[in-house]
């Protein structure tokens, strides 16, 4: 191996310290040295191609950076020639402060550097804590050039045209102020919004993308909007990252602050943010970043609070604990605190009135009360209600719909009709029909409804899932009523208290076995709810299902008095199928007991809330039973029409999609808990 550079002290060395722009060629993160003597890398970085000053962060190499540069490139070769880097090559690279590898910009030299002090157990161990610091410090770099990366390959995915179908971009609004998130239209080559030069993106390129990176198409087409908007409107700051000098949070930081800035003032706030991050703390540079905005364009403000309000929204969620959880976001300021001094009130009231707890226990019954339109002054809950999933009706945004595992609590909403007789449904907006247009009454996107007022349909608890309308009072006293458009996912013996299996509610998560009974007995006591069934395979599959016609407020019926209805796995003979387009309502329970979400890759979309599409289309052939019918959302129902997108159902349940790309990707049907 070559001996270490010499080293020895500059006087003229500017302090290493001291933060300079992108390319100043000096400081921490440019060429100088420090008192060690250790030089800076050649301009080409590790990627040994030519750069510019600009682009690489060091100036061009002079006789003083030969030395720095010969070793590390003897360093090079001989990993290249598979030999093995020692404690003392690693050492002599320079990884102290101050030396040639901390300031290295992120490559193959940094890289390999890395690997070899690193995976390296006895070197890692012998490296003082100046170079050990230093390696810290370059893996973070390495992260930062890998993040660009990312983002830089994600946008070119996205935005490169698709020769097949070209078509043109609508034009950028002129003094576009808003924040760029999301697309302008449905085209195949759809603009994003507020952009410089509004770039095209393909509108199905988060789909294709998604379930390489094992994300929803959501988070596809966010990452897709958030790459092309750093690269278009904060350049700088963006090189800054590919250079190493900024951690990604950072970026992500300027980017959410500067998303409802004026564009005449980007170039300037970007140039300041790219400056400031590489010597701030993340809290630090978010509260930089929130004055120079402020001081920029104080009207910012302004439109961010008026354009977040338009997402205002009530949830419920599940907590980590196995509680649940309410949330209220992007509302009134004033109707917030009105609203939180009427429930510290009736709080008060309530405590004023006897009953007992703390005033922290009482603000949540009083919550509850207020949100249920009753009095616990008249009719005290039992102790353990305060923490029951109150109200749980329309569960999560999406309406989920968990389907029914043997003895699963899944209720339909309907009034005394079997909810899986074998009459047709008078629902539109199942399946694709002639020309796969896409129906009414289904939902308008990812996680809804389609506002139609309505609660889900199709699934094995019939029209039920979640969604709830909150039709129905509580049957009496004794706790919270909760009309089962919920479908509660709860083993038979866990409702029988033999077995400790967790059952889950859909769009909520995981109950524990305690919660899943409280739940079930709520039910119980809604007059709207309907209880089916379904069997499961070894495997957690569904095996069979059967729905219970009538109420049953006295709690789940034995399963074993019901007519179980096979699911059709493997070869399908065709026993289930009919004539008709739509498929029955057994028919749709069958389906959607078999795969309990949306059949797209990554996609959580409850069955309940789904076209159900004809993977062979009805009027190209395809046939109305369990091998060709699969729950899809009105988007992917959208994206399995679009160009250049295949879809096969080989065997009921089992759905292969081709991209345009030509990549595969296997759904199966749903595994419940056993």
């Amino acid at each position: 191996m070559p001996p270490a550079p010499h080293s020895g002290p500059d006087p003229d060395d500017p302090d290493p310290d001291d933060p300079e722009p992108i390319g100043s060629g000096s400081g921490s993160d440019g060429s100088g040295s420090d008192g060690s003597g250790s030089r800076s890398a050649p301009a080409g970085g590790n990627d040994g191609a030519e750069e510019p000053a600009e682009a690489s962060g060091f100036p061009p190499p002079g006789d003083e950076e030969d030395d720095s540069a010969a070793y590390l490139g003897e360093l090079m070769a001989a990993a290249a020639a598979g030999e093995e880097l020692t404690a003392a090559d690693v050492s002599g690279a320079g990884f102290g402060e101050g030396g040639t590898a901390q300031q290295l910009i992120p490559g193959p030299v940094l890289a390999t550097l890395v690997h070899a002090a690193t995976t390296d157990e006895k070197i890692l161990a012998t490296l003082s804590d100046d170079d050990l610091a230093g390696i810290i410090v370059a893996v973070r770099r390495i992260g930062s050039f890998a993040a660009w990366a990312e983002l830089t390959a994600i946008r070119e995915y996205a935005i490169r045209a698709d020769p097949r179908r070209p078509g043109p971009a609508p034009a950028a609004a002129p003094g576009a102020r808003g924040r760029a998130r999301g697309l302008d239209s449905r085209d195949p080559n759809a603009a994003v919004a507020g952009l410089p030069g509004s770039p095209k993106i393909r509108e199905f390129a988060a789909d294709a993308l998604a379930p390489d990176l094992h994300l929803t198409w959501q988070s596809a087409a966010d990452q897709i909007t958030y790459a092309c908007t750093v690269a278009a409107r904060l350049p700088v700051t963006f090189a800054a990252l590919r250079a190493g000098k900024i951690h990604p949070v950072h970026l992500r930081i300027a980017e959410d602050e500067t998303a409802y800035l004026d564009d005449k003032y980007l170039a300037e706030a970007d140039e300041k943010l790219a400056a400031a991050a590489q010597s701030k703390t993340f809290g630090q540079f978010r509260s930089y970043a929130h004055r120079v905005i402020l001081k920029l364009d104080p009207d910012s403000a302004l439109r961010r609070k008026n354009e977040a309000r338009k997402d205002a929204h009530v949830r419920p969620f599940r907590e980590a604990s196995g509680n649940a959880g309410m949330s209220a976001r992007e509302l009134p300021p004033d109707e917030v605190l009105a609203s939180w001094q009427h429930v510290d009130q009736r709080a008060r009231d309530l405590r004023a009135a006897g009953i007992p707890g703390t005033l922290k226990e009482l603000r949540v019954m009083a919550y509850l009360d207020l949100l249920q339109e009753r009095d616990s002054r008249t009719t005290p809950p039992s102790p353990a209600q305060d923490t029951d999933l109150d109200d749980a009706g329309d569960l999560g945004e999406s309406g989920d719909l968990g389907e029914s595992d043997l003895g699963d609590m899944g209720g339909s909403g309907e009034t005394g009709e079997d909810p899986c007789d074998t009459s047709e449904s008078d629902d539109p907006g199942e399946s694709d029909g002639p020309g796969e247009s896409d129906g009414p009454g289904e939902s308008d996107g990812p996680g809804g409804n389609g506002g139609s007022g309505r609660g889900p349909r199709n699934g094995p608890g019939g029209t039920g899932g979640t969604g709830g309308t909150g039709v129905g009072r509580p049957a009496g006293n004794s706790g919270p009523s909760l009309a089962a458009q919920v479908t509660l996912t709860i083993p038979w013996e866990t409702w029988q208290s033999t077995s400790d299996t967790p059952g889950e509610a859909g769009g909520f998560g995981l109950l524990d076995p305690e919660t899943a009974r409280d739940l079930i007995a709520a039910a119980a006591r809604h007059a709207a709810t309907r209880w089916c069934y379904t069997v499961l395979h070894p495997d957690g599959t569904a095996a069979a299902h059967a729905c219970a016609p009538g109420r049953h407020p006295a709690g789940p019926p034995d399963p074993r008095t019901l007519k179980f209805n096979t699911v059709i796995r493997g070869p399908c003979n065709h026993a289930q199928a009919q004539q008709g387009y739509r498929p029955s309502r057994k028919l749709r329970h069958l389906i959607t007991a078999r795969n309990a979400t949306c059949t797209a890759p990554g996609c959580g979309h409850a069955a309940a809330n789904c076209d159900l599409d004809h993977t062979m289309p009805w009027h190209r052939g395809g046939v109305t039973c369990e091998c060709n019918i699969a729950p899809l959302c009105r988007h992917h129902h959208r994206v399995k029409q679009a160009y250049g997108w295949w879809l096969e159902q080989r065997e009921p349940g089992v759905l292969v999609w081709r991209t345009p790309a030509g990549r595969t990707h296997t759904t199966t049907p749903t595994v419940y808990p056993t």
